[in-house]
């Protein structure tokens, strides 16, 4: 039992003390109560005429203080106790909410605001970019998007500063159709066979989404997202997407692999086996085994492991496949000479 185990109920300190007293007694004088109890006879007596308010104990003919039942006489109190804590909590919901809204977050029309126009359009994005700090990525439909003219403004094509990382995700058809090459050039790319949707992400807070799927529209809208659970849903698509597709090859990349090329070194970097891998691109098990041993070629390596290391060395790969050590453990470069 705690030191003051009524005290949710609103009894005093000497009540809460003298109530369990009177409980495992058959009547006590207030002398005898206050010995027991350490205080002075007039406390003990205001503790037992607190307790008589409350309909806990009696005065008997005696002059001896006798308890009532404890469920009779608690009962009632716990359960106004429990109501008040009920609509306690109601009001902390409430307040935790309102308070959110007013210095944590944003309204819904803060969350979501709709820019018309390809000049309001252009002017907003450019001013994004500039204010980006960490990191900039975009869904893109070609390298052809990227250029400052008449590009899709919304395929990040500005210049950025050097600290800024920027991530593009390109779709096959338009890749192929457009018949640019891609060297990074200080961009981190991969491609995939279909975009969701055409998006921008700034450094992880603001989201940039066009309401057309075509790259220009006669009348372009566009939607900026502040941090909200919608832009954190925009942030995981992306992620997801990214993870997915095929890397073009990191800053710095050189070499003349192509993307079918690329999508075998990945999945090789992941564990695939043959069979696993052809099943995926459709195609025969030994056009997988022709393209590997083309790469150990051209990279003058003589086995997979020794080609999954080169690959990383020399950035076959991008940076995030980098980062989760795709050179095997243990294996160590080759001396020079």
């Amino acid at each position: 039992m705690t030191e003051r185990p009524f005290e949710a109920l609103g009894l005093s300190a000497d009540a809460d003390r003298a109530y369990p007293l009177l409980v495992a007694t058959r009547g006590v004088a207030a002398g005898e109560l206050a010995r027991q109890m350490g205080v002075p006879t007039e406390r003990a007596e205001s503790a037992c005429g607190e307790l008589a308010a409350r309909h806990l104990v009696r005065l008997g003919g005696d002059g001896r203080w006798y308890p009532a039942p404890p469920q009779s006489g608690l009962l009632p109190l716990v359960a106004r106790a429990q109501e008040q804590l009920r609509l306690g909590r109601e009001l902390l919901d409430r307040l935790g909410v309102e308070y959110q809204r007013v210095h944590e977050g944003y309204r819904a029309e803060e969350i979501v605001q709709v820019v018309e126009g390809h000049t309001a359009i252009r002017q907003w994005i450019g001013q994004v970019h500039d204010a980006a700090t960490t990191d900039l990525a975009a869904f893109v439909r070609a390298p052809g998007d990227l250029a400052e003219e008449d590009g899709d403004p919304f395929a990040c094509g500005a210049v950025l500063g050097p600290r800024v990382r920027r991530r593009l995700v390109f779709e096959r058809a338009g890749l192929e159709a457009s018949g640019i090459g891609w060297d990074g050039g200080g961009t981190y790319t991969r491609v995939t066979d279909r975009l969701p949707v055409r998006l921008c992400l700034v450094d992880r807070s603001l989201a940039l989404l066009p309401l057309a799927a075509d790259a220009r529209p006669p009348d372009p809208v566009m939607l900026v997202i502040r941090p909200s659970g919608l832009l954190d849903a925009l942030v995981t698509l992306f992620e997801s997407v990214w993870a997915s597709s095929v890397p073009l090859g990191g800053r710095d990349a050189e070499h003349p692999h192509n993307a079918l090329q690329l999508r075998v070194l990945a999945m090789l970097v992941s564990g695939s086996t043959d069979t696993a891998m052809a099943r995926a691109l459709g195609v025969a098990v030994r056009t997988v085994q022709r393209h590997i041993a083309a790469m150990q070629r051209d990279a003058g390596v003589d086995n997979r492991v020794q080609l999954v290391w080169y690959a990383a060395r020399h950035h076959w790969l991008d940076d995030d496949f980098e980062a989760q050590g795709v050179v095997p453990s243990g294996w160590r470069e080759p001396d020079a000479g």
